[in-house]
């Protein structure tokens, strides 16, 4: 058990074994001779090992692994191949392509169909009996639940079939380990750090969630490297991570690819008469082809604007900023006076933001909806008001900026209080003033010049508000000198 890691002098233990078994439909006639199942099925196709597929074949599964199956079935026994599913075709988990290079193929499709016993003759597979299902109500997948209809059983006649109907861990190793498992035999962890039980034992990717993705797997060994690093008092120290930069020009030109809808550049095919053998059925692109493929991107992980480009009311506006690494100071009350008591690092990495001007805003949700970062840009972006008697009757994220002689002032309500920054001609210094300390600062290092308390407040105060109120207020004046403020 991975327990005995630990006394051997290990720190701390990840289990990442996978699900590596195939997943078992418990009904009669499982052993059979005939009955194969996904995963050692492509195994041993894989390694060139002699499988005897011969005759009519069934594959019992909707997922990628039944579509792998039945595609090499079909090379294998020549045909009729059929995937039997219990529900309908636009519920299978399988990737599309995949499902429609299948039928491409030849393999066809028997839906809404249940197995419930493989027809055994002397010891051999015969057939297969199912149920015939009707779709009810979605499970917590989303997907509708299959209902089996009474009195519909039929049967199938096969000559072979292999299960594909998901994987499992094995868990023998943890026999005698405190690990619990779940009843499908994955592991049972703290979502937040992928802790597994007590002490420090931590598990993720497809031993805790069955079989999922690559990227799931990452981000759950990143998320318990974190929860170990933080458990042992080690620095979690991130990898250095650097964007491209987009020039003006190539961000018009990024902005001209989102607008109109680009077919995807796909290698070319293997005619379907040709899929005898394993030769590889799509191409690589050509260079021509890959260059035009790599012209389509539209550059998500260097700028977003997607709240920009669907508001109709052009209500988002994208602002440009001077990023922000500094350390601001923490305030405290200590005998009726101000006092700095700390410091906190207060960071703005992106250059580019986005405001919402909410007097243009009609909450149609647009924005919201084709969010790609699930937001809701229209109540998370700063507000911009444009009326202060609307800003005055906001009591969260509002902002108002206006002129007064030759200084620019911006304020902020942040629940129910207000808050103002004053930048005076010239830029170099600002004064910010809330309902309990007046600060003068120096620009653009946050430097406390002065300091009042008004009125004694508990906990600490840190001038990260004011810091953000400058940012906001630099970025709008500068970029968007056209809107009315």
């Amino acid at each position: 058990p991975p327990e005995r890691l630990l006394e051997d002098g290990f720190d701390a233990v990840y289990i990442a074994s996978g699900a590596q078994r195939d997943a078992r439909l418990g009904i009669e006639g499982e052993e059979g001779g005939g009955v194969y199942h996904a995963l050692d099925f492509l195994g041993r196709v894989r390694r060139g090992e002699e499988v005897g597929l011969d005759g009519r074949v069934l594959v019992i599964g909707g997922g990628n692994s039944a579509m792998d199956a039945a595609r090499t079935a079909m090379r294998l026994a020549g045909g009729p191949v059929t995937v039997v599913y219990r529900r309908t075709r636009a519920e299978m988990p399988a990737d599309e392509e995949e499902i429609e290079d299948a039928l491409v193929e030849g393999v066809a499709l028997e839906e809404l169909a249940s197995p419930t016993r493989i027809l055994l003759e002397r010891g051999q597979v015969v057939g297969l009996e199912c149920v015939r299902n009707r779709l009810g109500e979605p499970g917590p997948d989303g997907r509708r639940r299959p209902v089996p209809i009474e009195g519909s059983r039929f049967q199938i006649e096969a000559d072979a079939i292999i299960i594909a109907i998901g994987q499992t861990p094995d868990v023998a190793f943890l026999d005698g380990s405190a690990v619990s498992l779940h009843r499908n035999a994955t592991i049972a962890v703290d979502p937040q750090t992928g802790l597994a039980g007590e002490g420090r034992v931590y598990a993720g990717g497809d031993a805790v969630r069955g079989p999922a993705t690559i990227i799931e797997a990452c981000a759950d060994g990143r998320r318990a490297a974190e929860a170990i690093c933080r458990q042992l008092g080690v620095p979690f120290a991130r990898p250095a991570t650097s964007l491209p930069t987009l020039s003006e020009e190539e961000i018009g030109r990024v902005k001209r690819v989102r607008a109109v809808k680009v077919a995807q550049r796909r290698g070319e095919a293997l005619p379907p008469d040709r899929r005898t053998g394993f030769d590889l059925v799509e191409a690589t692109l050509t260079e021509e082809a890959a260059r035009a493929e790599a012209g389509r991107c539209v550059q998500c992980s260097s700028f977003c604007d997607k709240c920009v480009e669907v508001c109709p009311n052009r209500a988002n506006y994208t602002f440009f900023i001077s990023p922000v690494n500094l350390t601001v100071p923490l305030l405290s009350c200590r005998q009726e006076r101000l006092a700095v008591t700390g410091g906190e690092v207060f960071r703005i990495e992106q250059a580019r933001q986005i405001v919402h001007v909410d007097d243009l805003c009609n909450e149609c949700g647009n924005c919201a909806t084709f969010c790609v970062h699930a937001g809701r840009p229209y109540l998370d972006k700063p507000r911009l008001f444009l009326d202060r008697n609307d800003f005055k009757r906001e009591e969260d994220n509002a902002f108002y900026i206006e002129r007064d002689g030759r200084d620019w002032v911006i304020l902020r309500r942040e629940g129910g209080r207000e808050s103002r920054l004053r930048v005076e001609e010239g830029g170099d210094v600002a004064m910010f003033e809330n309902g309990a300390l007046r600060i003068s600062v120096s620009l653009p290092d946050f430097r406390i010049m002065s300091m009042e308390l008004r009125q004694p407040f508990s906990g600490a105060f840190s001038l990260a508000e004011a810091v953000e109120m400058y940012v906001i207020l630099r970025g709008i004046t500068t970029s968007l000198p056209f809107l009315p403020v």
